[in-house]
């Protein structure tokens, strides 16, 4: 279900809305927590019912694992709780994300025969794995005591992040669903996510959707572009993922403003950067801070000298390239940043 479509606006939102305070307002709070729930997974299986079979084993086998780590009694038994909730997941995500990229490639290089299998990409796939991953470190390190399952479930398939992110924290928004205040409406908040989920609007549906004009032009013809005519297309390129994108986050942060919740802010101008370090630190926010937080500082960081900062560097920004899709070019993609912020 997409943000811009006739039913998710004049159905799926108003619904959810009336049905939160509601309940709310009933002093229904389990009810109301049960019900964000469901419409989250209602808006999950929207185009491919089969696939909420997958988040729901994520999110059940996920939990257990953290309850294991959270109640064992010795080390060793939390490692193992991390280790498999870590298999668990990456494993999902390179078959559903990676498999044919991974033999493809096998193929190419030993002249095998392996068949591809062309799965269908579950929704938001690459969002909820990183954020369940986090979840399991931050198990393992004892910070996640005092949430039920009922919250938990929540935190992983609140339906304005589920797609495209931004990618939470469990401390940043479950807290959030036990506060009496966010369980009233409030005129204020409700004004202000109107506001900001038009403004995302605009840019998906009018800003992304003219840049894309140009670009599906240019794309379709790229060996008879001329220099300046590939120049205007690289840029309307450039423009139509940002807004895009920025869009689609902004109409996240405007729902959620409704709902009395609050998302973490995932873009800051951007392409205002004056260096590769502050456009990582503008661009994407919630996945700078991921991959900096579980993946850059249990290599080390920067405090085991130039050399293996700049590896450590090097290997975050080639997974962030990999992550952000299946093919070499995003690989490259990665490595040309990497080098931009070792080169800096």
């Amino acid at each position: 279900m997409l943000f811009n479509s006739y039913i998710f606006i004049f159905l799926f939102l108003p619904l959810t809305l009336a049905g939160w305070y509601l309940l709310n307002r009933l002093k229904a709070w389990e009810g109301a927590k049960v019900f964000l729930a469901g419409m989250s997974l209602w808006f999950y299986g929207y185009f491919n019912v089969y696939y909420l079979a997958i988040i729901v084993a994520s999110i059940l086998g996920n939990y257990l694992l953290s309850c294991l780590m959270k109640f064992s009694r010795t080390r060793f038994t939390a490692r193992l709780g991390l280790l498999c909730g870590l298999l668990l997941n990456l494993g999902f995500l390179f078959y559903f994300k990676y498999y044919d990229f991974f033999f493809e490639n096998i193929n190419l290089i030993f002249r095998a025969n392996f068949t591809l299998k062309h799965i269908l990409l579950p929704l938001g796939i690459s969002f909820f794995t990183f954020q369940q991953v986090a979840w399991l470190v931050d198990s393992y390190r004892g910070e996640t005591g005092g949430y039920g399952f009922l919250d938990y479930a929540i935190f992983t398939v609140y339906f304005p992040k589920i797609a495209m992110g931004p990618i939470l924290l469990h401390r940043e928004f479950i807290p959030q669903l036990k506060e009496e205040a966010r369980q009233r409406m409030d005129s204020v908040n409700m004004s202000k996510g109107l506001m900001v989920f038009a403004a995302g609007l605009f840019k998906k549906v009018i800003l992304a959707e003219f840049f894309a004009g140009p670009v599906a032009w240019g794309f379709s013809q790229v060996g008879s572009l001329s220099s300046s005519d590939a120049f205007l297309v690289m840029l309307a390129y450039t423009f139509q993922l940002y807004f895009d994108f920025s869009g689609y986050c902004d109409m996240a942060v405007g729902i959620s403003r409704m709902l009395n919740l609050e998302l973490p802010q995932n873009f800051n101008s951007p392409y205002k950067a004056l260096s590769p370090v502050d456009f990582w630190k503008r661009w994407h926010m919630t996945l700078t801070r991921f991959l900096r937080n579980y993946i850059y500082f249990p290599l080390g960081g920067s405090r085991r000298g130039s050399l293996k900062t700049y590896r450590n560097i090097l290997i975050v920004f080639l997974i962030s390239g990999l992550w952000h899709g299946a093919n070499w070019t995003f690989l490259l993609w990665g490595l040309l940043h990497g080098a931009a912020q070792v080169f800096h």
